[in-house]
């Protein structure tokens, strides 16, 4: 028989080139989890280079403690450069989640369709230089976008939390990136959490 001893932890790797904002996107993220009642481990790792190498921030979150800081394989990857997805593609879970910034994304590895179809682009850094004139904005309105797609965080608690992050003269603009990124997409694939079973002998 088998039994749920504990809750496995959800994985999500937001990954880029330095400079992107996906350090801060992770931070930001994984900080609304926490007003989500959320336990929450936050990494994050720089390049060689801090701008033009490869940076990513992982997030993992459980409604339980987290016993292990470090993951392997993710339920969800947020790829805002073609260096990042060609560098971290194969870490995605089987039918795990991939979103891609096509502005800097030019490829999607043909082998990652073999994992999952669940495939998200949008040229995000090019719509927030078009809509805000900010091509910074973009790490916002990912946030928005996969906030909407997963349901992972509540918009309450994103709102929330950059509303604290950033200065307050751009706090409205960001709300505005916020909601563009919330109405980029009508997908919903659900990241659920999942329970760790051990084996019980009764006799």
């Amino acid at each position: 028989m088998m039994i749920p001893i504990e809750k496995s932890p959800n994985s999500i790797r937001i990954g880029g080139i330095g400079g992107q904002g996906n350090i801060k996107m992770g931070l930001i993220l994984a900080k609304a989890l926490t007003y989500d009642k959320k336990w929450v481990v936050q990494t994050q790792h720089y390049g060689a280079q801090v701008r033009g190498g490869i940076a990513y921030s992982d997030v993992l979150f459980c409604s339980d403690p987290i016993d292990y800081p470090v993951a392997y394989s993710f339920d969800v990857i947020y790829m805002m450069h073609q260096k990042a997805l060609d560098k971290y593609y194969n870490l995605v879970k089987p039918n795990g989640i991939l979103f891609c910034d096509s502005t800097f994304v030019d490829k999607v590895p043909v082998t990652i369709r073999r994992l999952t179809r669940k495939i998200i682009s949008f040229p995000i850094a090019e719509m927030s230089n078009e809509k805000f004139n900010m091509p910074v904005m973009a790490n916002v309105i990912g946030l928005g976008l996969l906030q909407k797609t997963t349901e992972i965080v509540s918009m309450e608690s994103l709102k929330r939390t950059v509303a604290e992050e950033v200065p307050e003269r751009f706090k409205e603009l960001n709300m505005q990136a916020l909601e563009f990124g919330h109405s980029l997409c009508d997908k919903s694939y659900a990241v659920k959490e999942k329970k760790t079973y051990t084996p019980v002998n009764f006799e």
